[in-house]
């Protein structure tokens, strides 16, 4: 009998280690997998935290692999969207980059309304998983013709709860957090206070925790961010309770309820090391656990036990880890996660010094001032990357290190659950105790949010959305009569321009096309076809019974979710009142100047009318692909013949003649027709008007030998560029679809006045709340170092200069330090 006990023991510890053995492949192999398809993350830096209307909104986006924040291999276009306070997008972005970074802009127009408007940035990539993991940043948005206030509140001032009356009429939300996930009998575990609410923050929140018998067991109080921590040894038969008088009355707080059985994972974290101790009380104690840390998804160290123990001890070195929250969980031998605990690992190595020196060190206004610019490690070595630098007058626009940044976004707020409030804290100061301690608390509050295991294990993630690495036009094809169903049919794409391109494909037995990827610059005009049968067989009227429908792309944005902790912030009322003032001001001299240039423009307009001739026919002539035409028609002369039809136009050309499916020249047979230098039949072009032209070539004889097949002359159309959506100005017929194409948007100029050189700026006030913008600021391995030069204003103020960026090896970088005026 005792033999059979035996044998059904070993026999069951055998299936339970090889369970618990794949059970550990399994998750090696999904880390693996979710490391190798890493998440994608988007941070934006503007130039400042707040705008009036009428104002540049300038940016540069950072487009990084989610998990070990170097360039993303993923996506190549990003989406950049402004969306006001009714929720509306007010304008989009669609940019492309093969590097980290890119630069664009946004134009408040001045009949906005005022709120707090919302910048949201994503890739298509990134819409598989929950736009809460989009970049979100609040970005509120004045009238200063209306002075307006955006949601302004007092916070609420007080030192201790028990020494202030009628603070709030509730008394204050706290939420407990046992370090290993549950309390257990018999376990001394540390747990997490956390005060909720933005009243409770920054005070000293003080309270005793007791046991049912109400003794007390320990005392309490919050610290910075409403955060504190006890150590409690819960006991069989109790419960406890954090009691905290609030008006002269006690308020009780009950604790979770302890388990009777279960497993403990406490960690301290030293700065150079984490010491890890794992305890049970469970019958089988620990044996056939197994511990595992990642930090943003990639694997850091692992461990099956594999003793028959009640405690395990560990010590992790991270003097070779990268920076960012480290998630520690410890699996029971079924394979259920029983505790987790998120750790920061701020490694020494891994800090980043950004150096300046600037050349003028007490400039004057309208003074030159040239920064030179370059990276080191903590070695002094020095380090490659992209980075981005605003300058910003600090009497109108506050600056803060305590606020979000490139830092605190990548390596905090984007991988926990909740929200970090004023996260530059954590790094204002090197080796700070108090800081690193208060970082520990929150990650003792906080939890990993990127995903959770059983749907990284057990769940089958199938993309939904495609990376994309430039924009497709896409779309279906009908029946042109009848029920009209989707039909498989050849198609052929034109991208007009100087060196058109032309591709063709059959869409799919549902009638779907799709043509791309293409990197395309701006808009740009472009044709689809249809046809049945062929591209050949034009005489069978029904070869062009289709009818063409394009996907509208521009309008397909995720729906809009502000992320929860997106609420109006207290600004600054002294920087506020400032900085409306300085925008008013502008405002008035912009309004000033540009009366004055008006007159000066009619001036020089006259003064140089042939000059600018010569110049328009430059500019139709670099469309053309040829030498001189032997007519030219500019419909700019023609502006007012925007309803006539493209055979209304031949028929003002001398010599030719346009009537019903013919055209001649001088009586001759078809001549050979282009538009945007595409050969092209009639039908293709008959339903073009006037106000889609931009200019009409005739060329005839000699001009004409530059073409094939040219005895009957050559007539070549071009069309105007556009620049609207994909789908503006759709002209269709059966068979063929024109239409405006949306390239990728390209930054403007950030205005740098020149005070040595310009003639405008010597005649206009120079009070810029934004002294320079600098996009993007590359740092390579031939050129470690950069200059940065610009004016300063009329102003004399102090001015911050905030560079943000992103090492080529994926350290986040942020610095601000200011300079002066005076």
């Amino acid at each position: 009998m005792i033999k059979k006990i035996a044998a059904v023991l070993t026999l069951f510890t055998l299936l339970s280690f090889t369970f618990v053995t794949n059970f550990r492949d399994l998750v090696l192999e999904k880390l693996e997998g979710y490391a190798n398809d890493y998440p994608e993350k988007i941070y934006v830096q503007t130039d400042k935290p707040y705008y009036t209307t009428g104002d540049d909104i300038w940016f540069t986006a950072y487009l990084v692999n989610g998990i070990t924040h170097v360039k993303s291999d993923i996506s190549r276009v990003v989406y950049v969207e402004l969306i006001n306070q009714q929720d509306s997008i007010v304008s989009k972005k669609q940019l492309y980059t093969k590097d980290i970074s890119v630069a664009g802009d946004f134009k408040i127009k001045k009949h906005w309304k005022p709120g707090n408007y919302l910048l949201r940035a994503y890739t298509n990539y990134m819409k598989n998983s929950d736009s809460d993991y989009f970049f979100q940043a609040q970005i509120p948005v004045w009238n200063i013709s209306k002075n307006d206030s955006l949601n302004t509140h007092s916070d609420i001032k007080f030192n201790t709860i028990e020494t202030t009356k009628a603070l709030s009429v509730s008394p204050p939300e706290i939420s407990f957090y046992p370090e290993s996930g549950y309390l257990v009998n018999g376990l001394a575990t540390k747990v997490g206070i956390k005060v909720k609410g933005q009243s409770y923050k920054n005070i000293e929140l003080k309270g005793t925790i007791k046991d049912s018998n109400g003794e007390t067991i320990s005392a309490f109080s919050t610290y910075k961010f409403g955060l504190s921590v006890i150590t409690l040894l819960p006991e069989a038969d109790k419960t406890y309770y954090a009691s905290v008088i609030f008006n002269g009355e006690e308020i009780k707080y009950p604790f979770p309820k302890a388990l009777e059985n279960g497993y403990n994972l406490n960690v301290v974290n030293s700065g150079n090391q984490i010491y890890l101790q794992v305890s049970s009380n469970t019958p089988v104690g620990l044996k056939n656990t197994f511990l595992v840390a990642h930090q943003r998804g990639q694997l850091i160290f692992e461990k099956l036990e594999t003793e028959d123990t009640n405690l395990s001890k560990v010590k992790i070195n991270t003097n070779v880890l990268a920076d960012g929250v480290a998630s520690f969980t410890l699996f029971n031998s079924r394979g259920k996660p029983v505790c987790e605990r998120l750790v920061y690992i701020d490694n020494p190595n891994n800090d980043v010094k950004v150096n300046l020196s600037v050349d003028n060190k007490t400039p004057k206004t309208r003074d030159k001032v040239s920064i030179e610019i370059d990276l080191n490690d903590a070695l002094g070595n020095a380090l490659s990357g992209n980075l981005s630098m605003a300058i910003t007058d600090i009497d109108a626009v506050g600056q803060s290190s305590k606020s979000e940044n490139i830092k605190t976004y990548l390596l905090l707020n984007s991988d926990l659950r909740g929200h970090v409030d004023d996260p530059g804290y954590f790094f204002e100061k090197e080796n700070d105790s108090r800081r690193r301690y208060l970082l520990d608390l929150l990650m003792l509050t906080h939890g990993w949010r990127r995903f959770t295991w059983d749907n990284l294990l057990y769940e089958n993630n199938a993309l939904s959305f495609e990376a994309e690495k430039g924009i497709f036009i896409s779309g279906f094809t009908t029946a042109l009569n009848g029920k009209k169903q989707q039909i498989s049919v050849l198609t052929r794409l034109t991208i007009m321009g100087k060196s058109p391109y032309q591709e063709k494909k059959k869409s799919d037995i549902n009638g779907k096309f799709k043509f791309g990827p293409y990197i395309l610059k701006d808009t740009i005009s472009a044709l689809i076809e249809s046809r049945v049968k062929d591209f050949k067989s034009d005489d069978d009227k029904k070869n062009r019974d289709v009818s063409i429908y394009l996907d509208d792309e521009v309008n397909n944005s995720p729906k809009i979710n502000r992320n929860t902790f997106l609420k109006a912030k207290t600004e600054d009322s002294t920087k506020i009142i400032g900085f409306l003032n300085q925008a008013n001001r502008i405002s008035q001299l912009d309004s000033e100047f540009l009366k004055s240039a008006r007159l000066l423009d009619e001036i020089v307009i006259t003064a140089k009318k042939k000059s600018e001739d010569e110049k328009r026919e430059g500019e139709l002539n670099d469309r053309t692909n040829y030498g001189f035409p032997s007519n030219r028609l500019d419909m700019r002369d023609y502006e007012d013949m925007g309803s006539f039809t493209v055979l209304d136009l031949l028929n003002l050309l001398p010599g030719v003649s346009a009537f019903n499916d013919s055209i001649s020249i001088r009586g001759q047979g078809q001549p050979g027709v282009y538009l945007d230098n595409i050969p092209v039949q009639l039908g293709d072009i008959s339903f073009m008007q006037a106000n889609e032209i931009e200019f009409i070539d005739v060329l005839k004889g000699a001009d004409a030998a530059f073409f094939a097949n040219s005895g009957n002359g050559i007539i070549t159309i071009y069309s105007k560029t556009g620049t609207g959506p994909i789908l503006s100005n759709v002209k269709r017929k059966p068979g063929i679809i024109d239409f405006t194409a949306t390239g990728f948007y390209t930054a403007r100029e950030f205005y740098a006045p020149d005070h040595i050189n310009g003639l405008d700026e010597a005649m206009k006030a120079d009070i810029r709340t934004t002294l320079h913008w600098e996009p993007k600021i590359v740092l390579d391995e031939n050129t470690n170092k950069t200059q940065v030069s610009f004016f300063t204003s009329d102003v004399k103020s102090k001015y911050a200069i905030k560079i943000e960026g992103i090492t080529d090896t994926g350290i986040p970088v942020y610095h601000l330090s200011t300079i002066e005026v005076n």
